[in-house]
């Protein structure tokens, strides 16, 4: 069988992407290497704007709904910030990702995991995608394989390399101390270089863990120790602890399609190089390839379309966050100061989150009113460390 496209990953790009083909009516092949439900190495924080784009009910995945926000700087000094209504929602990945194939494939998709992608080539108008022991084609392919994915390998190979490195664990609670997450996330800077660490609480577990700069990658395993060391954790160790790349958006990057060929999600590095958020730019992306596609074969079959939606649609968004991140996470203790005094900054960060505000607004109210030397010393220093 010819399929019209093949998604490769079964994360939130590419079952994104398969939805939207299979209710368009197109013949779609989504493949996952692992059997699901699989484990992904991540947090599980949905910000609330991630609700609104699926249009679906999540009531069923959620584990925690967040009212609070925490921060400390060094596990010290905390900011506490509540909300009347939850600002991002709490969720297992294994339980998350299977629960989004399921209605690509009740949409009508071909779902098939345990299906280990081995190559992949254009080969003239057609796709194929070799599996172990046979071969699938198809006249467009979507890569929303990760980090580190196959489709990127063999049709992108200019695609920047991940920026960052984050290492998550499960934390178990009980008692006071899990009465003290209850709809609660903590987001501790200062410690980790060029990122953060953090608690998401599930109900009877926490996820603890740390983003750093992939420079700095042998120095997570010691940030995240020292970190829970520093807290109201009794000392104790995260078990069933990952790691990861992160591929943090890097502002400027190749191309995200060739001829018959698109990336989305972590295999694009659409990832916010603020808090290392990629599920939600995942699902936009993955609806964005969906619409490309459906009109590239309406049109002839040029993928431009896709590339010019991510620059309008996603690229600004990341470029505002990269300029946050930039500034906040190489002056942690500046931008710790600035949210104890404006704590105004919490709530915008937390319209960000909700989808009220977007990423550029923030950026220009988080360091409006800092005196002016001090802000052309920030932007310095910044665009050198960005070169």
């Amino acid at each position: 069988m010819r399929y019209d496209t093949i998604v490769v990953g079964g994360g939130p790009a590419g079952a994104s992407a398969a939805l939207g083909l299979a209710r368009a009516g197109a013949r779609v092949l989504l493949l996952e290497r692992r059997r699901l439900p699989r484990y992904k190495a991540c947090g599980g924080c949905l910000s609330r704007r991630v609700r609104d784009l699926l249009k679906c009910d999540l009531s069923g995945l959620i584990e925690e709904q967040i009212t609070s926000l925490t921060f400390t700087c060094r596990g010290r000094d905390p900011i506490r910030a509540n909300f009347t209504e939850p600002m991002a929602y709490m969720v297992w990945r294994d339980r998350f990702d299977q629960a989004l194939c399921m209605r690509a494939a009740e949409a009508g998709a071909d779902l098939q995991d345990e299906e280990p992608v081995r190559a992949v080539r254009q080969v003239g108008s057609r796709i194929e995608v070799d599996l172990d022991g046979r071969r699938e084609i198809a006249d467009f392919l979507i890569g929303a394989d990760g980090a580190s994915g196959i489709v990127a390998r063999d049709l992108f190979p200019d695609r920047p390399q991940p920026g960052a490195v984050g290492l998550d664990g499960d934390l178990p609670l009980a008692g006071p101390a899990e009465a003290a997450m209850k709809g609660r996330v903590v987001i501790d800077v200062g410690r980790a270089p060029c990122g953060y660490c953090w608690v998401f609480p599930k109900r009877h577990v926490a996820s603890v863990g740390v983003m750093v700069g992939r420079r700095a990658a042998k120095r997570a395993s010691g940030c995240l120790e020292a970190f829970l060391g520093s807290g109201s954790f009794g000392e104790r160790k995260a078990e069933r602890t990952h790691g990861a790349l992160i591929p943090i958006h890097p502002g400027r990057s190749g191309p995200l399609h060739r001829g018959r060929a698109l990336l989305a999600g972590d295999a694009a590095a659409l990832v916010d190089p603020f808090m290392g958020e990629g599920i939600y730019y995942a699902i936009q992306s993955g609806q964005l390839a969906a619409a490309a596609i459906l009109q590239a074969a309406r049109d002839g079959g040029d993928l431009i379309g896709y590339e010019t939606a991510i620059s309008a649609e996603i690229a600004p968004e990341l470029e505002a966050a990269g300029e946050i991140s930039r500034q906040a996470h190489r002056f942690p203790w500046l931008w710790f100061k600035l949210l104890k005094r404006r704590r105004g900054m919490i709530d915008h960060f937390r319209k960000v989150l909700t989808g009220e505000e977007n990423y550029r607004s923030f950026a220009r109210r988080a360091w409006a009113g800092i005196p002016r030397p001090l802000a052309l010393l920030l932007s310095a220093r910044t665009l050198r460390a960005s070169r």
